[in-house]
Parts: C-alpha cells; structure tokens; sequence
C-alpha cells in the first residue's frame, strides 16, 4: 500500500514537473511574444508596430501626428509671413525675397507655370541657354528641379480647374507703399503662383514635425517618447530649421523624404525580418530624396557607413543590411536615369561605397574564415576604405569628373592652413563655418544637450558594456545606427554650421529614449511614463516656450528699392538678349525677374560655373582694367553689374572680395581695386545706370 501511494507520490510529482515544464515553456513563449513586441522577430508594418505602442490604437497615433504637422506648418507659415509681411508684396518683391540659389530654382517654377504649355516648359528648362549663356544646358541633370516641376504641373491643374468652373482662387487689392515709392497690386491665395510655391512648402514641412513623432514613437516604443520628442523640436525649432525664412532652397524638400527615409531604416533595423520587397520601401523615399537635393548623397554616404558599422559589430544581421543596400542601389539607379546621367552622382563616394559594401556581404562566407571576430571586423573595416577609395579613382577617371573637388577643399581648410578663390567663398559665410558655441549655448538652455548626451551615454553602456540578457544583439540595431547617425551628424554640423539643420532634430530623435521602457525598467507603467514626461517637459518649456515666442515676435516688411529701381530699369530699357554677369545672388534676381540671359549663377557645385564665376569676379580684383575688359569680352559679357557692398564691404577680417583675390594674385597685391579706378575713369566701360547701391557697366 505505502509503495502504491509512493508510486502515486511520484507519477503525481511527475505530474506535476510536466505542468511545471509546460508553464515554463509557456512563460518562455510569452516572454518571446513580448520580446516580438518589441519589434525583434516582428514583421515590417506600420500598423502592427503602432498597434503594440502603450495600447493605444493606430487611429489616435495618426490623430495626434497630423496635429503635430498642423502645428509645424502653421508656425513656419506664420513666421514667414510675420518676416517679410509676404501677403502685401507686389510679384516683383516676392520675387526679390529669393535671393542667391532661391531665385535660381524659382525661375524654373515660374518658367513652367508662365509657357505656353507645361511640356513647352519642360522643354525650355531641358534645353535651357539662359543661366549659362552661351551654353545650353540641361538643368534637370544640373539642379535637382524635380520639386518645381511637380509643384509647376500641380499649379498649372488646379489653375485650370479653377477656370474650368470659373472660381477665382486669389483676392488681389493695391497696396500704397510710402517713401515716394508706386503703389502696387498684391495678390493672396492659391491662384497666385508665388503663394501656392511658398504654402506648399510649408504644408510639405509639416510632414517634419508629424515625422519627429511618429519616429520618436517608434524608436522608444512609447507615445511618451514621441511627444517628448515633438515638443524638443518646437521648443529647439530656430536650430533644427531654417524652411521660415528660406522656401525654395533644397533641404525645405529633401529633409523631410530623408526624416522619412531614416525611420523606414529604423523599423526594418528594429523588425530585423526582411526580404527584398522591403528593399522597395526604402529605395521610394531615397530615390526622391536623390531627385529633391544635390547634397542627398552626401547625407546618404553617412547612413551607409554607420549601417556599416552597425553591421561589423554584429548587431544586425547581413541579411538585413543586405536588403538596405539594395533598397540604395535602386534608387540609385533610378536617381542617375531621371537626372540624365549626372556624372557628380555617378562618381561619388557615396556610390563607391555602396558598391563595396555590397560586395563586403556577399563576400561574408570569405570573411569567416579568419574565425577571430576581431580580425573579421578589421579586415572588413579595411576592405571598405581601400575598395571605396579606389572605385571612387576609378570613377572619377573615367568620367572626368572635379564637380565635387571644392567639397574637400573646405574640408582641407577647416584643418590645414589651406585656402584658394573658391574655397574662401564658402568659408568666409557664416553658415560655412564652424558650429559656434551660441549653438550649444541655445541647446543647453532647453536642456536638450544635456538630456541627449546621458540618454546616449546610458543607452551605449547598457547596450555596448552591459549587453543585457533579456534580448539580442540584434535588439539593439535600430537605437544604435540613430545614436551613431546622431553622431555623423553632429560631426558634419561641427564643421559647418549650416549642417545642423540634421543634427538638431535628430538629437530631439535620442531624447525619446529616455521613455523607453525596454532600457529602464521603472517606466513599464503608463503613469511613470507620463509623471516623468511632465517633469521632462516643465522642464524645458521654461526656455522653449520663450524660444517659440521669440520667433513669432519677429516682425518685418521686405523692401528693396534699390534692386527694385534695377530690374525695372532693365525691363523698360536694354533688350531681350542682353547678356548680364555680376555677384551671384544679384544674377539670380536678374534672370527670375528679367528673363535676360547671365554668365555666372550662385549653384556653385559645378566645376566650369566655378571657373566661369572666377573670372568674373575679377571685377572685385586689382587687375588692370583693361585686362578685366578682355576677359569679359572674351565671356560674350555685354553688362556688368557692380555692387558696392560686395566691392568695398568686408565681411569679417580677410573676407573682403579683394582679399580673395589678394591670395593668389600676388603681382597686384599693391595696387587700387577695379571698383575704385572704374568710379574714376569708367573706360573702356560705360557707365549706364547707377543708384546708391547698384552700377551697370556696358562693355
């Protein structure tokens, strides 16, 4: 009897290991499941990652990311308009509001808007003899116009709707201007092509503050994180944006395909299951972004190396980074056969690197077979320097290619006693130097810096020293490429100051890790979470709601009369064909808003515009007249424009247009500037038009 109750003792104690065992398994399944909440296993959804963020339902994740886009739009249109009072300004001002670059790639839109067909447009910027005159170039190839031509094609079908049904889409009005100055008819709304230009714009760059959110959501797996996120972008939003004051300049475009295209790179880095149809949902952004901004691929370049990293030191696998890479190479492709072919992009390092690093993978079997993980990971780090820089000689061989030469230059400069013409060009603006240390000041201030830097450090030490059990290495992938990307951009924004228009907002990015419950385990509850994103936020509203105000109460109204009293002249006095060079940013005004053919032009990027503008600006040397003359002659130079502040002002010590030319020309170092002998004795010139801040010169 005692041995049947010991053999029941026993099958019941076996009994009850087994359902022991399968608690175990099951609670192993559920921690499983839970680790696959947080994106380790997961599949690439946005609705199934948003789904699993603090319980709250997709439908209100979205609600509240348009609120955020609403928000950035109407701040931005708001201060735009508060700058310039843009709602009163004749078409002329609005167009002289576009200075350097802006009124380069406005011209385009106006072109397209103005033809007589929208394919007559398209054909007149394809085969364009204007901005180069006497050449013919292709500015679809040259400049990244594709956001004109889209935003051209959806003016034109609007415009046409509009009279279709006979609405009006504008309510014009005079405006009595003062100062003995003509009163002017000024146009508001959609129906007016320049407001339709600017308000597209802004509605495009709403998209930024939705995206902060919405990433800052994502990477923390927190609504908590997004909104601390978003509000680090308002209160910072002087350093993380200039798209207020400077519209139709590439990045208003290209920055927010590229936020985009960054978080579509994090959710696949945090699913870490891919195939190649996900290659797709990377390239569609990228492609664009290539299509939006000539810098796109200096930016995607730094991706590629921090993926790269990443994937070296084993936190995400080949598979996936593979699948990146991919989604690069198509849209890569697809970048070089929409802009026809250009050589700048073909011959980039970024190019040179995306091909080796793909090679790196599909070499990983070779790479193995060191068996030491550190040597791999050397000899892979080594295998990317030395095949980037030589298919990058290859490259730049066969296509003949110097377009980018001047990028390194600067760089050369910012380290070295070096400086040449075109290199002191950039680096004697302000937003080409160094990050200043107001900027640190002004991030200090919010407490973004401060918050950012101990996030990141505790996240690497976790991550990097701790490991922690509870996940994969492959867990970590999505937060250390943004912490790495955060550094390449702090990196890039160091050394020019304009750069940190992606390192700001992305530093706003890591600060929504601080609400992350899966690197502190205290914030697992809703009401930590949010006792904590209220203290975060009381915190830095102190400086940022000052901030915020600062710049609604930054009030203006343009006025140029002087340029104005030039264009106008020009339109009522000299021909059709007559042929302009001057400073850039005048020449930018001079062709949108006269429509006569100019030599030289402010898209520096291309090595002959670079030589082309160097011979012009001898009008700011000490050159014999005469020799300036020729020169220009020899250029089909029929006007020259004379500014005075670009022949006698000096923007800080050494950066006076002379001075740039005192480095090199050494055998006129002595003499009288041309500016000052051409005031005396104008011959072989002939002065024809002059007010106190503007001379023409007719050769």
């Amino acid at each position: 009897m005692a041995k049947k109750t010991n053999k029941r003792a026993v099958k019941a104690g076996n009994l009850h290991s087994n359902v022991k065992k399968e608690k175990i398994i099951s609670k192993n399944k559920a921690k499983k499941f839970e680790l696959d909440s947080y994106g380790q296993k997961d599949h690439f959804s946005f609705s199934r990652r948003l789904s699993k963020i603090d319980g709250i339902r997709p439908f209100s994740i979205a609600a509240l990311a348009v609120l955020f886009g609403f928000f950035n739009s109407y701040h931005q249109a708001t201060m735009f308009e508060n700058d310039r009072h843009f709602s009163h300004l004749s078409s002329l001002e609005r167009e002289m509001t576009f200075r350097t670059e802006m009124g380069l790639y406005y011209f385009y839109y106006k072109t397209l808007t103005e033809s007589h067909s929208f394919l007559d447009g398209l054909n007149h910027i394809m085969n364009d003899n204007l901005t180069e005159y006497p050449s013919i170039i292709n500015t679809l190839e040259r400049f990244t116009l594709y956001p004109e031509v889209l935003l051209a094609a959806g003016y034109r079908n609007i415009q046409a709707a509009a009279d279709f049904l006979n609405v009006s889409l504008k309510e014009c009005w005079q405006v009595l201007r003062g100062d003995d100055l003509p009163p002017i008819e000024s146009c508001e709304g959609i129906g007016d092509p320049t407001y339709f230009y600017v308000t597209t714009v802004f509605l495009l760059n709403g998209l930024v503050g939705s995206l902060i959110f919405l990433f800052g959501t994502i990477l923390s797996d927190s609504l908590s994180g997004g909104m601390l996120a978003a509000a680090c972008f308002f209160f910072n939003h002087g350093e993380c944006t200039r798209v207020q004051w400077t519209p139709p300049l590439r990045e208003s475009f290209g920055y927010p395909l590229f936020l985009l295209q960054m978080m579509l790179v994090s959710l696949l880095l945090k699913c870490q299951k891919s195939s190649f149809s996900h290659s797709f949902i990377i390239a569609i952004p990228s492609f664009l972004f290539m299509l939006s901004w000539q810098f796109a691929q200096f930016a995607l370049l730094t991706q590629l190396i921090v993926l790269f990293g990443v994937y070296i030191l084993n936190f995400t696998s080949s598979s996936t980074f593979k699948h990146i890479l991919q989604g690069h190479m198509i849209s890569l492709l697809l970048a070089v056969v929409f802009l026809f072919g250009n050589k700048m992009l073909i011959a980039s390092f970024y190019t040179s690197t995306l091909l080796i690093c793909y090679l790196i993978v599909l070499s990983e079997d070779i790479y193995k077979k060191f068996n030491s993980p550190i040597i791999i990971m050397v000899m892979k780090g080594i295998s990317l320097m030395v095949g980037c820089i030589l298919i990058k000689l290859l490259l730049t061989t066969i296509l003949h290619v110097e377009d980018d030469a001047h990028i390194w230059n600067i760089l050369k400069s910012k380290f070295t006693s070096y400086k040449d013409f075109h290199t002191m060009l950039y680096t004697c603006a302000a937003e080409f130097d160094f990050l200043p240390s107001e900027a640190y000041v002004e991030l200090t201030k919010t407490f973004l810096l401060p918050i950012g830097v101990s996030t990141v450090a505790v996240l690497l030490y976790l991550i990097l020293c701790k490991r922690l059990d509870s996940f994969e290495l492959h867990g970590y992938s999505d937060v250390l490429y943004n912490i790495f990307q955060c550094l390449a951009f702090f990196i890039m924004a160091a050394l020019v100051m304009r750069l940190k228009l992606f390192f700001t907002p992305h530093l706003c990015l890591l600060v929504s890790l601080t609400m992350s419950a899966k690197f502190f385990r205290f914030l697992d509850t809703k009401e930590v979470r949010f006792y904590i994103l209220f203290g975060l936020l009381g915190t830095m509203s102190v400086q940022g709601i000052a901030n915020i105000k600062h710049q609604r109460n930054i009030i203006g109204e343009f006025s140029n009369p002087d340029l104005e009293e030039l264009i106008s002249w020009i339109n009522a006095t000299l021909p059709e064909d007559a042929v302009f060079a001057g400073p850039m940013p005048t020449m930018a005004n001079i062709l949108l808003s006269t429509r006569r053919p100019i030599v030289n032009h402010p898209h520096y990027e291309n090595a002959q515009l670079r030589e082309r503008t160097h011979k012009v600006y001898q009008i700011f040397s000490r050159k014999p007249v005469i020799e300036v003359y020729n020169t220009l002659q020899t250029m089909k130079i029929e006007y020259v424009i004379l500014e005075r502040s670009w022949c006698f002002g000096k923007r800080r010590e050494g950066c006076a247009m002379v001075d740039l030319w005192d480095n090199e020309d050494l055998v006129n170092r002595d003499k009288e500037n041309f500016c000052q002998k051409i005031g005396r004795n104008p011959y072989p010139f002939r002065k024809i038009f002059r007010n106190s801040l503007y001379t023409v010169l007719s050769l």
